[in-house]
């Protein structure tokens, strides 16, 4: 479906699953095809595929690439899980005409998974040119023997917008939030601890939990407030995150809302944190939209220490969030111990906590692929 009115037929096409997803991939889609038409009107259409239906799958990409478009997918996407099929639909589709250009943006690899990574092998070696949205992500893909050093090379980091931007904030919304999250009596928080984002393994969803208990052990009653939810194909880790929160006596303190899709709702409910703990087992990065929309809020963050020093080299914005002083990182293999005391430090600088502006994020973004696609474009017609 065009992002844009016009009947002009794109130049670039970006897929992505049909399917209902809690994962962002396919948010910064639709963001970043609203930025490039922004700029240069009806130059992006975004479509949406059922990955479990091979023939269609594969037909679609086909069309674009016969009518010497650019086929654009946003990998890893949530929906295909490790599937082989949607890994091997890009080869499919370039077995079955040369014309037209892939371009795969690798929004993770570093710690992707050895089954996503073996499922993933067909449409790496059928992409004609790569986008990363991070320094350590690129830098972890130069060590592949799948691509040639040339290709490689000519990857280009683009660093993401943040999916969620923050109209105008109700405060009497954030009031209420607060004390309800707050709570009372004896259930009363004396901190509340905020998580955004998709839960998964890297996100380590048994950490905050942990941390909870620990905070709880000295005496701080702690409460989790969490806004995301774990990938609708795996819907058994959120019935084992709920139980380790029954087996470590804290259900009581743990206020899971799930996926908020208003953003001004969303906002206001993470403004009632304390705290945001971020513990990411590969760094903190300018790659991670959980950490970009949080930064965009005047709360303490605790996270995990990057794993480059010019992470946030291209992101100063961002780099101001980690340098504040009611930023505090920790590293990835601390303990539940030493992220409590992180919270504590971050807390009692909560007056120095910062909100930084990335508005221009998503125009940056835009400029970018705009030049990349040129590039793509006028190397196909040599």
């Amino acid at each position: 479906m065009p992002l844009s009115g016009s009947s002009l037929k794109p130049s670039v096409v970006i897929f992505g699953s049909a399917r209902p997803v809690t994962c962002a991939v396919m948010d910064y889609a639709q963001r970043l095809g609203e930025a490039i038409n922004a700029q240069r009107p009806a130059f992006v259409a975004l479509q949406m595929i059922e990955p479990d239906q091979p023939r269609r799958f594969i037909d679609a990409i086909v069309d674009v690439l016969r009518a010497g478009q650019i086929a654009h997918f946003q990998m890893p996407t949530e929906g295909w899980g490790n599937s082989v099929l949607p890994g091997s639909a890009l080869m499919a589709a370039r077995l079955a005409t040369r014309k037209g250009r892939i371009a795969v943006t690798l929004h993770e690899w570093a710690s992707i998974n050895r089954l996503r990574y073996l499922s993933m092998i067909p449409d790496i070696l059928a992409t004609d040119s790569f986008i990363f949205v991070s320094q350590q992500q690129r830098e972890s893909f130069l060590g592949t023997p799948l691509v040639g050093d040339r290709k490689k090379q000519a990857a280009p980091v683009i660093p993401i917008g943040p999916n969620i931007m923050p109209a105008r904030i109700d405060p009497e919304r954030v009031v209420e939030e607060r004390a309800k999250t707050r709570g009372n009596g004896t259930t009363r928080a004396d901190i509340v601890i905020g998580y955004f984002g998709v839960l998964y393994a890297s996100k380590r969803p048994d950490m905050l939990l942990r941390v909870v208990k620990t905070l709880h052990e000295r005496g701080t009653r702690a409460r989790l407030l969490v806004c995301g939810d774990f990938l609708w194909d795996k819907p058994r880790d959120r019935e084992a995150f709920l139980a380790l929160a029954r087996e470590l006596g804290i259900i009581d303190w743990l206020d899971f809302r799930g996926r908020i899709d208003d953003e001004g709702e969303l906002m206001a409910t993470l403004s009632a944190a304390d705290v945001f703990l971020l513990p990411f087992t590969d760094g903190i990065s300018t790659r991670r939209g959980s950490f970009q929309a949080v930064s965009q809020l005047a709360i303490p963050l605790v996270s995990t220490e990057a794993e480059r020093r010019d992470e946030f080299d291209l992101s100063p914005s961002l780099k101001a969030k980690i340098d504040s002083p009611a930023t505090v990182l920790c590293p990835v293999d601390a303990a539940p111990d030493k992220f409590a005391d992180a919270i504590v430090t971050a807390h009692l600088h909560k007056a120095d906590a910062i909100a930084v502006d990335l508005s221009a994020s998503w125009d940056e973004a835009a400029q970018a692929h705009l030049a990349f696609y040129d590039q793509m474009i006028a190397s196909s017609r040599r």
